[in-house]
């Protein structure tokens, strides 16, 4: 019954806030009383469970994620959910392609004149399954293009003067430094400069990665992930989802495979970096032929979105809805090492174990907020966003009804956390929710520490921005309520040594106190969004809010 009252004072509070009729101090004193009702041991309690070895890395369309989206719908159905997923259930099933590089079949020669030169796979090259037909082959011509970008609000343009139609283009990782920090990520990504390359009418594209990304993540991390199946979801018409089946070839050459290509080419590979990092572009034709072959093994597998929902108690904004999001899928297995299990205990266990928290929450209050919201648990994040982007694209609800989306991914919990960042939320009005939420629970709001990793468009809040849907990703930031433990040195222990390593485990640190109050201010932020008679919007001239908008 205290639980009820307590909280239910709180969801008062929020609605009296939003509407700005509520002291802030009195606010917060309210909420504070609240702060033991958000277990962080419950949040630990749940990344027990998905993270245990029993899970075996949870890896999406595999019998071992099916097991941890059971557990999950098990605890939605408990707490009094209502099922948001096909026919009456908590389940969004998508169908997949499955495609797995044949390793013995790949291949990449370069050809000038009378010399030629065959890569050494892992070594010089790297090659993933494709999503078109099983064997490709293909023979064309190398046009170099700089970072293969078009961003005309820069005025850059890395296709002028050149013909790339029936060639395969070589291009450099990342963006020019001098894109903001957002729009470096947007057109630093692959599937933007692929999208790109077809329009251009190219058959093919060979990517470099810059000295500042080889410094960032060393070429051996790449190879850890050898031999691990793609995933593309399927369309009514058997069409996989971002398959770029117009692109016949594809690969990622290492420094010594880039060293290989431009000795050939007789251009100086030095040069090309140095002019690129000063943000000048030189797009050439290399006088080299390409020759790509692979095989890829292929099969349709199924993998599902677990879905549920809280109804608002508006006539009106009931109607409309909030989302919740964090990815339940990991990677799975990997080698025949002593321990292969990639358990994923903060990437992304702790995030769907603060979702189900925050959901608890919800439905305990005797009052229910104004919007309905969301709770999904979505699968293959790990292969390329892609439950969120079926979810955004096949959205269980109306799409026009979706108003935001925060998305809860690798929240890193092993030390007090007193500040938090969110990826995106400068984009719209939802920062200004944010702002509040943190200033209610006492948390800081700082800037992304590390904007090169260009986080906003790696993780699933970006398939609802694509829609039009504001969104952001909430994440626990560096700094530490107690002074003796450096919270960036230990964020970037975990980045180093334990992102996407079999080391992300329960072996790890986990701070009850940093996770309470990170859950706490997620939970403040989407009550503040729910119970807004305003819905949020896009910053005027916003660049995301500007291409993707559905005004």
């Amino acid at each position: 019954m205290f639980k009820r009252i307590v909280i239910g004072l709180f969801f008062i509070i929020i609605i009296a806030c939003t509407n700005h009729s509520q002291d802030d101090l009195n606010l917060e004193r309210l909420i504070g009383s609240v702060a033991n009702e958000l277990g962080g041991q419950n949040v630990r309690k749940h990344m027990e469970i998905l993270a245990s070895d029993e899970m075996l890395g949870r890896e999406a369309g595999t019998e071992n994620y099916d097991k941890a989206a059971q557990y999950v719908i098990n605890n939605f159905k408990a707490l009094g959910l209502q099922p948001l997923g096909h026919n009456g259930s908590y389940e969004q099933p998508i169908r997949f392609l499955e495609s797995k590089l044949d390793i013995e079949s790949t291949e990449l020669i370069f050809y000038k004149d009378d010399h030629s030169i065959d890569l050494i796979f892992r070594e010089d090259y790297l090659r993933s399954g494709g999503f078109g037909a099983i064997d490709e082959e293909i023979l064309a011509p190398l046009a170099f293009v700089g970072y293969g970008i078009i961003a005309s609000e820069y005025n850059h343009n890395d296709y002028e003067n050149i013909d790339v139609k029936d060639k395969i283009l070589v291009m450099l990782s990342g963006a020019p430094a001098e894109f903001t920090t957002d729009q470096r990520a947007y057109y630093s990504s692959s599937r933007t400069k692929a999208e790109i390359a077809i329009e251009q009418g190219a058959v093919g594209v060979i990517t470099m990665r810059t000295p500042v990304d080889q410094k960032r993540r060393p070429w051996a991390r790449y190879l850890s992930g050898l031999g691990s199946p793609g995933l593309r979801w399927l369309n009514e018409n058997n069409e996989p989802y971002q398959g770029y089946t117009h692109l016949k070839g594809s690969a990622t050459i290492s420094q010594s495979g880039a060293q290989k290509l431009f000795d050939l080419s007789g251009h100086n590979l030095e040069q090309i970096f140095k002019l690129h990092a000063e943000g000048r572009t030189n797009s050439f034709l290399m006088g080299i032929e390409a020759s790509l072959k692979r095989s890829s093994i292929q099969r349709e597998v199924m993998s599902s979105n677990i879905i549920g929902f809280i109804q608002g108690d508006d006539p009106e904004l009931k109607k409309e809805y909030v989302i919740y999001t964090a990815h339940l899928d990991h990677i799975g297995i990997r080698g025949d090492g002593a321990d292969n299990i990639y358990n994923g205990a903060y990437d992304n266990a702790a995030g769907i174990g603060a979702i189900i928290e925050i959901a608890d929450t919800i439905i305990s209050m005797e009052s229910k907020p104004r919007r309905s919201i969301i709770f999904a648990a979505v699968t293959a994040e790990e292969k390329g966003l892609q439950g969120s982007s079926y979810f955004a694209i096949n959205p269980t609800v109306p799409l026009e009804s979706l108003v935001a989306n925060i998305n809860i991914d690798m929240p890193y919990l092993g030390f007090p956390v007193a500040d938090l960042h969110g990826f995106g939320a400068e984009h719209s009005s939802l920062y200004y929710a944010l702002e509040k939420a943190s200033q209610y629970i006492g948390m800081q709001l700082t800037p992304d520490p590390l904007p090169q990793e260009v986080r906003f468009v790696r993780s699933d809040q970006f398939s609802f921005v694509k829609e039009g849907i504001p969104a952001l990703g909430l994440r626990p930031g560096t700094i530490s309520s107690d002074n003796s433990i450096d919270g960036a040195k230990e964020l970037d222990n975990f980045l180093k040594n334990h992102y996407h390593q079999p080391t992300d485990d329960l072996s790890l640190p986990f701070s009850i106190e940093g996770t309470e109050r990170f859950v706490r201010t997620g939970l403040a932020l989407g009550l503040i969004i729910a119970n807004d008679q305003s819905q949020p919007t896009w910053n005027k001239d916003d660049f995301f809010g500007d291409k993707f908008s559905r005004d």
